[in-house]
């Protein structure tokens, strides 16, 4: 009898020749032992005074919002697949959520693998959930744009430079952020201009769903969540800045860490936080040190709760079966 393999895996295996476990571990390594020395050093030159209990608890509130953003990630994840006529439990959509949002931005360009990388955890339940993933990516994307571009237009950088430069890409950033929001309601139609490969894989799991009450539900609870995260420990560290600001502060640093290059946007987005908020009027001395432990909030946390998920699924996985079966017998001594 032939054995069926479900799409999922030919394009886990395409993406393994840039994406390994064991390239992954070592990124990930590499990148919390530099991340933990520029910690020591900045904390130590800003001279940061000690936390109030009060402070702590904020911190760990932002904690908790963040993993609440994941949380509605993957319910946009799982009705996205429900579209599809097929569905998967709400923990195991939250899983993927965590291994999609936190592994896979462990290595340079991380984004294109999210979609992989969430349909490969409820590969289980699930054939294919490629095309629900990529929707449910294409959406954080396009509320991303389009809360920045907004953000930004209600309250303007302070400084010059700043205040014109990103006054004039704010509509474009919401402009392209509309047309991938409502794009993404017609990857069905869309898919016959792919590649034939593709499209024989992403054919069935890319349907026509425009995003209505419940993605943007789910896509806004995620946004509003993360960038509240960041008004927390800012608000942790004695800063005042209003929502609006914080909003386009998330927003934008989200959008400029995207940008290949470094796993997760590491150094990319902590200087992009500090840099939009000097030009909001803040100085930069008195940002780094937040910056640096909202991105162990908003980076670490659920990068470390990805790989834990992606674990326990991997050893639960027909694959880890096989590779314990194949593995040869310890020999007595």
């Amino acid at each position: 009898m032939a054995t069926v393999i479900p799409p999922t895996r030919p394009l886990l295996r395409e993406s393994r020749q840039f994406v390994t476990p064991r390239k992954v571990a070592w990124i990930a390594g590499i990148a919390a032992v530099l991340y933990v020395v520029a910690m020591v050093v900045v904390l130590n030159v800003a001279e940061i005074p000690p936390l109030s209990a009060w402070a702590a608890v904020l911190i760990v509130v932002a904690g908790v919002a963040q993993i609440g953003a994941k949380w509605f990630f993957g319910s946009l994840f799982r009705e996205s697949v429900q579209q599809t006529g097929k569905d998967i439990e709400p923990f195991s959509a939250f899983k993927g959520a965590l291994v999609g949002a936190g592994v896979a931005r462990l290595i340079p360009a991380g984004g294109a693998i999210t979609p992989v990388a969430m349909s490969w955890t409820v590969r289980d339940e699930i054939d294919s959930a490629a095309g629900p993933a990529i929707r449910a990516v294409l959406l954080n994307y396009a509320g991303l744009l389009i809360l920045t571009g907004a953000a930004i237009l209600v309250v303007r950088p302070s400084t010059q430079v700043a205040s014109i430069s990103l006054t004039v890409a704010a509509p474009f950033a919401i402009g392209v952020g509309l047309l991938l929001m409502f794009g993404s309601g017609r990857l069905g139609s869309l898919n016959k201009y792919l590649p034939q490969f593709l499209s024989k894989k992403l054919g069935p799991t890319m349907v026509n769903h425009m995003p209505g009450w419940r993605s943007q539900l789910y896509t806004w609870l995620r946004l509003v969540l993360e960038a509240a995260a960041l008004g927390l420990v800012l608000v942790a560290f004695g800063i005042e800045i209003g929502p609006v600001e914080t909003a386009a502060a998330f927003g934008f640093s989200s959008l400029v860490g995207g940008v290949p290059g470094t796993p997760g946007g590491l150094g990319v987005v902590e200087a992009g936080l500090v840099f939009i908020l000097a030009a909001y009027g803040l100085s930069a001395g008195s940002t780094v040190a937040p910056v640096l432990i909202y991105r162990i909030v908003s980076y670490w946390l659920p990068a470390g709760l990805g790989f834990l998920a992606g674990g326990a699924t991997f050893l639960a996985s027909e694959e880890a079966a096989e590779a314990s079966a194949d593995a040869p017998a310890d020999s007595g001594g």
